[in-house]
């Protein structure tokens, strides 16, 4: 989501507000910083001095400070914002697509929440919905979610674990599929893991080779660091492919002899590094969720992948290591959540159309 503020000639000038969603706003975080927030769901209904809420403030370019209620209110051309009003505004433009494809009665959803999103945020999650427009929102988690997903592909019976690792964070549920439905045997998340800081790790490593030869911290520049992130992102998905990737961000910093590129060659056994502490976090997350229901691994039918990083080899590698069941990628990772929020929904739809039937 990016904040922007247009001039327009009329008999004076005035200033408007605009939001921009989407690529356009994410195309903006590496030129403007300062007035456009990534990832708000992180921070959504969770209070401002949250020792992890300050650390993922503190590498933003805008300014936060706590609002009335405790949570994070941040601050965009002088004005405050919620954060369940920025996660507004996003929901309104997926409002306004819903609108445009499907027609017709558009003021109930279902959103898919991580795992561990309590009360507190189902409750900033619904106010966001409603100053979007809708009028009726519920919510299903989003393995779960994912789990519905892939219920209608071959063999997806018996136990099954459902590895959600996506982008800003890691959910794993233990569900029985039943004929009638799923029932969920056990579940747990971290809020705190995923894509966006495997991201980070590959631009502090990078980072760190860049100030031993030129004496220059990338972390403390804003615009640099986003450019930076961004190259970071684009070399690991290249390494989901392929053997070798090159994180390049040209103009990086001036010197006295000129501008300077950062260029740096990464393969997958460096990768492989990176993600090492993030792989073990999150199945050190599964095994938790797992004891608590004394439910041993091996009595898995299968797992079940979700979320973009499981496109990456080492994610997939380490999973089927860990578990010796059966994986399975069943429908796109980076899209079963999405297609079981659609499919819960129809369900549901369903159901409130053959009660209220005569």
């Amino acid at each position: 989501l990016s904040i922007r503020r247009q001039r327009q000639m009329c008999i004076r000038d005035s200033t408007r507000t605009t939001q921009l969603v989407g690529q356009e706003a994410r195309a903006r975080v590496a030129i403007d910083p300062a007035h456009t927030v990534a990832s708000p769901k992180r921070i959504l209904g969770r209070r401002h001095d949250d020792p992890e809420v300050q650390t993922f403030l503190s590498h933003q370019g805008y300014r936060s400070y706590a609002g009335p209620d405790g949570t994070t209110v941040i601050e965009l051309w002088q004005e405050p914002y919620a954060v369940p009003q920025l996660s507004g505004y996003i929901l309104q433009e997926l409002l306004r697509i819903a609108q445009l494809r499907l027609g017709g009665d558009t003021s109930r959803a279902v959103i898919a929440v991580p795992v561990t999103f309590d009360a507190v945020r189902l409750d900033a999650t619904r106010r966001a919905a409603e100053l979007a427009g809708w009028t009726e929102v519920s919510f299903v988690d989003e393995p779960i979610a994912a789990a519905g997903a892939n219920r209608y592909t071959p063999g997806f019976s018996g136990t099954v674990g459902v590895f959600d690792f996506g982008g800003g964070t890691f959910d794993f549920t233990a569900v029985e599929v039943r004929a009638n439905g799923l029932r969920v045997l056990a579940t747990a998340g971290d809020p705190w893991l995923g894509g966006d800081d495997v991201d980070a790790a590959l631009a502090d490593a990078a980072a760190n080779q860049f100030w031993r030869r030129h004496r220059v911290d990338l972390r403390n520049q804003a615009v640099e660091w986003q450019r930076l992130c961004f190259a970071s992102e684009r070399a690991k998905r290249q390494l989901a492919v392929e053997e070798q990737a090159l994180i390049e961000v040209a103009d990086v910093v001036r010197t006295a002899t000129g501008m300077v590129d950062l260029r740096l060659s990464m393969d997958r056994a460096t990768l492989s590094r990176v993600l090492r502490p993030f792989l073990e976090r999150a199945l050190a997350v599964c095994d938790r969720a797992l004891a608590a229901a004394s439910i041993p691994a091996s009595s898995l039918s299968a797992v079940y992948l979700c979320g973009g990083l499981c496109n990456l080899p080492q994610v997939r590698d380490a999973v089927a290591e860990h578990f010796r069941v059966p994986l399975h990628r069943g429908v796109p990772p980076e899209q079963a959540v999405c297609i079981g929020a659609a499919i819960e929904a129809s369900l549901r739809e369903s159901s409130t159309s053959r009660n209220a039937a005569p």
